[in-house]
């Protein structure tokens, strides 16, 4: 027979059993029943909204399968000097993008090691980034950041998003339709677009602008190369993998001396190397600049909000422009594996919450989420035909187009800079909508098939040639360390180019010789060719990687 004591023992230890197994069972799913927890993630590589991503439909989504979300903040004025602060008071978000300083703040100890947070707790999150694993990990072993776009395949895009020179439409549509390929080609249209429209709306028309601030450098840094038939930042010999840098080379010349002599004839904007990124981007969207260069990407919240405008013709047309005929233009970015910048776990951040964030984006990473993430949701933003290959309507199209439906989805604030996929799906399926064919031939509206008729082509990147293979690009994703030579040339280069370049494009061209002269004399004291081993040492790795 029990006695009464023995029995009161016997419920208590049934009850701790069923507590204990209750917080078991809550541990497994990833979240504690009826409680959700937020952090914060910083995002020094974007500016936009800050937002939660809970008052988002995915991220409600995302919410009630992981009992997270996140406070999304991002960039306001100087990146490098926000990160700075962060890395001075040892105070930091508990997911961050740091940028061009994740260096620093990885060999400051604000970045927590995730080899062993992911093996154990994330397999969807170690599946997708298994092709680059070994990649990903630092000259410790380890892996602090969980870089965007995870190549699966490449598909050449319909439509331009990365560099191009990029011309008004309107400009285009009333000298009937020219096909510049050269700068020069590129410059008569500008300018004698900008005789004879002097003013835009009432204010003055801008020929050509560029954008320098902040880490926002390659509009003044890339075109040489572009121009030279090289990809972006760095020349590699094809054969023999050598680096070289080309910021003191006569194809940098040639292109400043370009912009100085149309400085000299009033069609450069005097305000380039002053305006910051907002002021730059009320520029383009406003319609009075006739032609620039950069990626569609960096300028992508003023070309939205021309595409939603009353006028078609205020919106750009992207060209491959080279120095001269003959040059083959490698602007469209090949199959690519980039291991940074991105988003890291900062230390501060108790071990349960680094457990509970990396479960959150492990459920990103699941294929379905990714499908959510990029695509939606089926028959609401997509659907899929008797082929199984997903489409939109032109009313879906529509739908997505608009801001303010995809800052309220969430494609906004869950898209780009998380843990996600690039290329194809297992099912062939393109992860960006807009580079499945099936939604880019219909997306285009009336006047998108006026040009592309005009120009003789299907899609915007037919006058683009395909990218040749590169397997180390991009170069700029060589960890480079804090301190060394390479690292000192780096930022007193790009010092160097943003404190010079100013003065040789506004001189007067009879003292343009002077100041280029000028400058190439400091350039040639940096070690850049302590950089160009560096870079050329991670060129041939990727390579030999990439050939196994």
């Amino acid at each position: 027979m029990v006695n009464r004591k023995s029995l009161v023992l016997f419920l208590s230890l049934m009850l701790l059993l069923s507590v204990v197994t209750a917080c078991s069972n809550k541990e497994s799913s990833g979240q504690e029943e009826g409680k959700v927890f937020t952090y914060t993630f910083f995002n020094a590589s974007s500016t936009g909204k800050d937002v939660n991503t809970g008052d988002t439909k995915i991220g409600k989504m995302f919410e009630e399968a992981t009992g997270v979300n996140f406070n999304i903040e991002h960039i306001v004025g100087d990146s490098n000097q926000k990160i700075g602060t962060m890395i001075a008071s040892g105070e930091y978000p508990e997911l961050l993008n740091a940028q061009n300083a994740t260096n620093d703040v990885i060999d400051a100890g604000g970045f927590v090691p995730l080899n062993d947070l992911i093996e154990e707790h994330a397999p969807n999150l170690r599946k997708l980034y298994d092709p680059i694993w070994e990649k990903m990990k630092h000259e410790d072993g380890n892996i602090y950041i969980l870089p965007s776009g995870v190549s699966n395949g490449y598909i050449k895009p319909p439509n331009v998003g990365q560099s191009a020179f990029w011309i008004k439409r309107d400009a285009l549509k009333e000298q009937g339709y020219p096909h510049p390929k050269t700068i020069d080609e590129f410059f008569e249209i500008v300018e004698k677009y900008a005789k004879a429209h002097p003013k835009t709306n009432g204010a003055d028309t801008i020929p050509y602008t560029l954008l320098q601030y902040d880490w926002h450098v390659g509009q003044l840094f890339d075109p040489p190369a572009f121009l030279s038939g090289e990809q972006e930042g760095i020349i590699v010999d094809d054969k023999t993998l050598e680096v070289s840098v080309y910021h003191n080379k006569d194809m940098t010349k040639r292109w400043l001396k370009i912009l100085n002599e149309i400085n000299d004839k009033g069609l450069f904007d005097r305000e380039a190397f002053t305006q910051n990124y907002d002021e730059y981007l009320a520029k383009i969207s406003s319609g009075r600049v006739v032609g620039w260069f950069g990626p569609r990407w960096e300028s992508g919240t003023a070309l939205d909000t021309l595409e939603q405008d009353d006028d078609p013709y205020n919106d750009y047309m992207g060209f491959p422009i080279v120095f001269e005929d003959g040059i083959k233009d490698q602007y469209l970015n090949p199959e690519s594996f980039v291991t940074s910048p991105g988003m890291g776990l900062t230390t501060g951040t108790p071990e349960e919450d680094q457990v509970r964030i990396i479960k959150f984006l492990d459920h990103m990473a699941k294929i379905d989420s990714q499908k959510l993430i990029t695509w939606g949701i089926e028959g609401e933003t997509y659907e899929v035909n008797e082929e199984g290959r997903f489409i939109r309507t032109q009313e879906q199209i529509d739908l997505v187009s608009k801001e303010e439906f995809r800052d309220e989805f969430g494609f906004t604030a869950l898209g780009w800079y998380w843990p996600i996929m690039s290329g194809t799906f297992d099912d062939g399926n393109s992860v960006d909508p807009a580079v499945q064919p099936e939604v880019a031939q219909l997306a285009y509206d009336e006047v998108d098939k006026e040009f592309l008729k005009a120009y003789n082509i299907e899609t915007f990147t037919d006058l683009f040639t395909e990218p040749d293979p590169a397997p180390w690009f991009p170069f700029w994703d060589a960890t480079i360390e804090t301190g060394s030579e390479a690292q000192l040339y780096d930022q007193q280069s790009r010092d160097l180019i943003k404190r010079s370049y100013p003065d040789i494009i506004l001189a007067d061209p009879a003292n343009f010789e002077k100041e280029w002269n000028k400058f190439k004399k400091e350039f040639d004291k940096l070690p850049y060719e302590a950089y160009e081993d560096v870079i050329e040492a991670s060129v041939k790795k990727e390579a030999e990687l990439m050939s196994k």
